[in-house]
């Protein structure tokens, strides 16, 4: 019996060793990125938000409670869709028609045409969010297109340099078709260490705006964190307000509640559409502070006094412990109780701004 135990020991070590050592490998992979501090420090450091050797949230988050999340984690929520989601395979023309439409992609990826250009909000097409598979979130339903379908893409907005919202693949090839991407400050690091070149790529802090072409592209605040192969903070994370000679669209990253909306409401006012994440938080508080709950998610719209709003950021990626369509759920609730116009399209449906809404409550049909 003592051989048996130290002849287990042995192997169950030896595992050990191996996974680390393969993580050990995997991390120094070019899908980690670059290093913000080291080759962004001097721009990092003139950024009032940045101290310590990292960056701030204006309100302090709560304390992350570990038994509270041990115990969401051992719930029984159905965490999985029990069937796919249906799929549209949206249409683009070659010349960009006037107006504001918005085709979501899945989790926070949309793709918005606004007064005749085509930005993509956090486009990841990939099939996994993490590069070492074994442990990586997998998609639990597809994008509506694969790479090679996607239309000319004018500009590519980050929100933040996680991996369900910073993905190498899909950056890489926008990039090779002539894609710009607007970024927050120490982002670009990594866009650089996957051979984007530096004019082709804008970081910009909270409060500055910069033009492209007929838009305005202003980078806002969020509550949130960043890293990626750790919680560094050493990147900055926002959310987005881009405005067009006529149309407007605000984009929140992800984001716990904070007055921050109400302040990027009041700087920019009449927003016509909001992007905003409804989906993976939890029942721990400090949790809920950096991903918040659907009821301040509508909140959150109405602080910014957006005119409609599309929940995004959910049924995608297993990312929390809250049940599959609790999030959508939870939202319509409350946007009904708040008088609020929300739209709630297939993944690759395309929401045209301005027509009426047909709101169909699709993922309820879904086969068990």
């Amino acid at each position: 019996m003592k051989k048996f135990f130290i002849i287990a020991g042995s192997f169950f070590i030896f595992i050990l060793i191996i996974i680390f050592i393969t993580v050990k490998i995997t991390l120094q992979g070019p899908e980690f990125g670059g290093n913000p501090l080291k080759e962004r420090g001097d721009i990092l450091r003139n950024s009032s938000n940045f101290r310590d050797n990292h960056f701030h949230n204006t309100v302090k988050k709560r304390d992350y409670n570990f038994w509270v999340n041990i115990k969401d984690m051992m719930g029984d929520q159905k965490r999985i869709p029990p069937a796919p989601f249906p799929l549209v395979k949206p249409k683009f023309s070659k010349a960009i028609p006037s107006g504001l439409r918005a085709v979501w992609f899945g989790h926070a990826s949309v793709l918005v045409e606004i007064d005749g250009y085509r930005i993509f909000f956090d486009p990841m097409l990939s099939d996994a969010a993490f590069p070492v598979k074994a442990v990586a979130p997998k998609r639990m339903n597809p994008s509506p297109l694969k790479l090679e379908e996607l239309p000319k893409i004018d500009a590519v907005i980050i929100t933040h340099d996680h991996f369900d919202h910073l993905d190498m693949k899909t950056v890489q090839y926008l990039n090779k078709h002539g894609a710009h991407f607007y970024v927050g400050l120490g982002v670009g690091a990594h866009l650089e260490k996957w051979k984007i070149k530096p004019n082709k790529i804008n970081e910009l802090d909270w409060g500055d705006s910069i033009n492209f072409k007929d838009l305005t592209i202003n980078c806002t605040e969020a509550r949130h964190y960043s890293g990626r192969k750790s919680v560094s903070n050493d990147s900055l994370w926002t959310s987005w307000v881009v405005k067009g000679p006529k149309h407007s669209v605000f984009h929140s990253g992800d984001s716990g509640y904070s007055p921050h909306f109400t302040k990027i409401g009041k700087r920019f006012p009449g927003i016509d559409l909001s992007l905003i994440k409804v989906g993976d938080y939890g029942i721990d508080l400090g949790w809920q502070d950096i991903h918040m709950i659907p009821e301040n998610s509508v909140k959150s719209h109405k602080d910014i006094g957006a005119k409609v709003m599309l929940p995004i950021h959910w049924g995608v990626f297993q990312l929390s412990y809250h049940a599959w369509d609790e999030p959508i759920e939870r939202t319509l609730a409350s946007a009904k109780k708040n008088n609020i116009k929300i739209v709630t399209p297939k993944i690759g449906e395309t929401f045209n701004y301005g027509k009426p809404i047909k709101n169909k409550l699709w993922w309820r049909s879904l086969e068990n």
